[in-house]
């Protein structure tokens, strides 16, 4: 009875160490490792596993850790919504591209390319472009200019205002026909206090201070550590007691 009940309890700890749910799945490595990242900035333990191809990976964090985790990765933007590739806005029907399609294929490269090279600057959480690429003007028409439209949301403790001239001139100089004065640069600040996010509510319990979501894990885990003393204690006095001529009952 002593070892049935010493595997029970083995069980259960080994079971309340290992509560831990998905928390993202179908990540590139990239993305991944960023979310992990951004975890660990927050005090959040959190494990990456790619799935059996290889081709994807996962996240995992605690149950008790699943709220601020997805709060973490909100205030900075993660993880990065996956926008239509220009294939799929296009299907191929087996003809040609038309005149506009083959325009609309060139804006919408283009701008999904200026969006990565926005992301990597200091302090950008999210980065929306959108260009304007006009018709070929035919004999007789004004040409039009192209223009640009740039969204970006930052983090505040960084100055961006300081950086729109040098954005301006990245957008201009990466379309043809682009004029930096046709290029529109929108800023919405975003308050980043990761403190407060990874700020965890405590409890006491025994004038020890847990995490709130681990309270019902702590007393369990206590609960489960006192059943393993009380199993140990009783297969050592059985035999110290018939050692010392007591009869065990």
């Amino acid at each position: 009875m002593p070892r049935k009940l010493w595997a029970v309890l083995l069980v259960c700890l080994l079971a309340a160490c290992s509560s831990k749910e998905v928390l993202l799945r179908d990540l590139s490595e990239r993305d991944a490792n960023e979310i992990m990242g951004v975890l660990y900035m927050a005090s959040i333990d959190a494990d990456k596993a790619a799935d059996p191809k290889g081709k994807s990976f996962s996240v995992q964090v605690r149950d008790a850790d699943a709220q601020r985790a997805i709060a973490a990765l909100h205030a900075v933007g993660l993880p990065h919504q996956v926008r239509p590739s220009i294939n799929e806005v296009f299907k191929s029907s087996g003809f040609a591209p038309t005149p506009f399609e083959e325009r609309v294929r060139f804006a919408y490269g283009n701008a999904q390319e200026l969006e990565r090279t926005l992301s990597l600057m200091d302090g950008v959480l999210n980065a929306r472009v959108h260009l304007v690429i006009p018709e070929a003007a035919k004999r007789g028409q004004v040409v039009q200019d192209a223009k640009a439209s740039v969204f970006l949301s930052y983090d505040d403790r960084y100055n961006l205002e300081l950086s729109v001239p040098r954005i301006r001139r990245l957008v201009a100089e990466s379309i043809e026909g682009l004029k930096t004065d046709n290029v529109e640069v929108f800023l919405t600040p975003s308050k980043l206090d990761m403190k407060k996010i990874a700020s965890v509510p405590l409890t006491s319990f025994l004038g020890i201070r847990v995490q709130a979501d681990d309270f019902a894990y702590f007393v369990g885990l206590i609960a489960t550590l006192v059943g393993i003393i009380f199993v140990l204690a009783a297969l050592v006095a059985k035999p110290l007691a018939r050692w010392r001529g007591f009869k065990w009952s």
